[in-house]
């Protein structure tokens, strides 16, 4: 089902139909929870980069996905927030399905990309796929090396942690700027994802994904 359809079979076509940013009496941009908005520029992301890298190798990814993880967490608690004020059920009573639309509304009305998330193993395999398109740190981080997108992966962990109430960890399994056709990461228990970590970026996300289906 579209993402527009699942919200509109749960009566939260309104959440997502006006803009995502509004501006409080000050003329400062916030979110539709009230909380201050500030954008930052691609040429920021670049600095913070630099800067964290050549304090130690490997920081950036780190430093990243755990702010990430912090964010995603705050991003889905903001939204029951405005849920609850529209009387609405928050997250946790909330189908799966309308959870995945609104991080997907999320995602684009962010600008960090085209995000889909696939529930097709999650019965069966306890592991949901994540495919973004148009990723705003590839983009951005095209001259880096490695995989680009350690902040989503720690906004998909945040986020899925509040919805499950479970410890679940994420990674980014394959990314475009390193040729794949579009960005991958898959979510499942930090101890499924740590047997893989090793073969991330020696492997594609299909082998990796044949893995966690054993």
């Amino acid at each position: 089902m579209a993402t527009n359809d699942v919200l509109a079979s749960c009566g939260l076509s309104d959440l997502v139909a006006g803009e995502p940013f509004g501006h409080d009496a000050e003329g400062r941009l916030i979110d539709p929870a009230g909380a201050r908005v500030v954008f930052a520029t691609a040429q920021a992301a670049r600095s913070l980069r630099r800067v964290l890298e050549t304090e130690e190798t490997g920081a950036w990814h780190a430093t990243m996905k755990e702010c990430g993880r912090d964010c995603g967490a705050k991003i889905a608690a903001r939204i029951d927030a405005v849920l609850a004020g529209l009387d609405k059920p928050v997250l946790t009573a909330l189908p799966l399905e309308a959870c995945l639309a609104l991080l997907e509304h999320l995602f684009a009305a962010h600008g960090w990309g085209r995000l889909q998330l696939d529930l097709a193993d999650a019965a069966e395999h306890g592991i949901v796929v994540a495919r973004l398109e148009h990723s705003f740190f590839v983009e951005t981080l095209a001259e880096a090396d490695g995989f680009a997108d350690a902040v989503l992966a720690g906004i998909l962990r945040g986020f899925f942690g509040h919805v499950s109430g479970q410890a679940l960890d994420c990674e980014e399994i394959a990314c475009a700027r390193s040729g794949a056709p579009h960005c991958t990461f898959v979510l499942t228990a930090p101890e499924r994802l740590a047997a893989i970590a090793p073969l991330i970026g020696r492997e594609d996300s299909e082998a990796l994904l044949a893995r966690l289906r054993q």
